[in-house]
């Protein structure tokens, strides 16, 4: 009875892995399935891609890219994404990190509430205020200009940049502003020169989750920006979405390049990333 009893200990633990592999298996398969089928209609044409859509193309030519990359005008489109991209990433985490610094250091009576307040920005849908939003942008001047997506982007990213903020920045031992105190810094000094640094992880979360949600939005450059010359890289790559007729092999392209930036840059934060998510477990 004992020897047929130890295969069964010893199968039971792969036995409870099971569904946890098969959901994880599951799950894998579903994001690469798309990426797949985008690396692959890179490189198609659109005859190619209605034919046999998950079939290997005839020729693996770059011919797709380079006329997307010049019919859309992505070089520009590309700056004008990164100023936008860029300038809210680094504003939503300046202002941000200031207004979680005091509601997560000091002992106010009405941090909570605060803290409620910048967690329902994050439960409203911004976009049910959008004529309202469109009204303020054009009475402020602001339509057609790179600095209203900033602002608009950095407005809708704060809410949750805060609350990260602040989870991170509540658990520093408080020895660490009175010591910077008593050395004569002052509470700039000490947000910036001390406190950030020790919350690199959160930073990267913020950065990396506004970027995501900055350089692949096609909502508000659509009803805020008019001119050519203000495109945003979603907004450019709609030219090749037709009424009538779609080239997908430029539009699978152009998807590709517009990743790249993105890919690069969770690259570079994958470990702070990391660290973030397991002191957020921890915590």
């Amino acid at each position: 009875m004992n020897a047929l009893a130890i295969p069964n200990r010893t199968f039971s633990p792969r036995l409870e892995r099971l569904p946890g592999w098969t959901v994880l298996i599951l799950w894998a398969a579903a994001v690469l399935l798309p990426l797949y089928i985008l690396v692959i209609s890179c490189f198609k044409t659109t005859a190619e891609i209605y034919d046999n859509r998950l079939g290997l193309p005839l020729s693996w030519a770059f011919d797709n890219f380079v006329r997307a990359w010049t019919r859309a005008d992505l070089g520009h489109n590309f700056i004008n994404s990164l100023i936008v991209t860029g300038g809210a990433v680094i504003l939503t985490i300046v202002v941000s990190a200031m207004a979680a610094y005091p509601l997560s250091r000091y002992r106010l009576g009405w941090n909570a509430i605060m803290l409620g307040l910048f967690l329902s920005g994050i439960m409203l849908p911004i976009r049910l205020a959008s004529v309202e939003l469109f009204t303020l942008m054009r009475n402020l001047g602001l339509l057609d200009s790179l600095t209203g997506l900033i602002l608009v982007y950095s407005a809708i990213r704060i809410p949750f940049a805060v609350f990260i903020f602040a989870n991170f920045m509540r658990v520093l031992p408080s020895e660490l502003d009175e010591a910077a105190r008593m050395d004569g810094a002052g509470e700039v000094r000490i947000l910036f020169q001390i406190i950030l640094p020790m919350v690199k992880p959160a930073v990267s979360i913020v950065a990396i989750f506004t970027a995501i949600a900055v350089w692949n939005d096609f909502f508000f450059p659509l009803i805020f920006i008019f001119d050519d010359r203000y495109k945003t890289v979603p907004l450019a790559i709609s030219v090749f979405v037709g009424q009538f007729r779609t080239d997908w092999g430029l539009v699978f392209a152009s998807l590709a390049i517009s990743m790249a930036p993105i890919l690069i840059m969770y690259c570079l934060l994958a470990r702070q990333i990391r660290e973030g998510v397991g002191a957020g477990g921890m915590k």
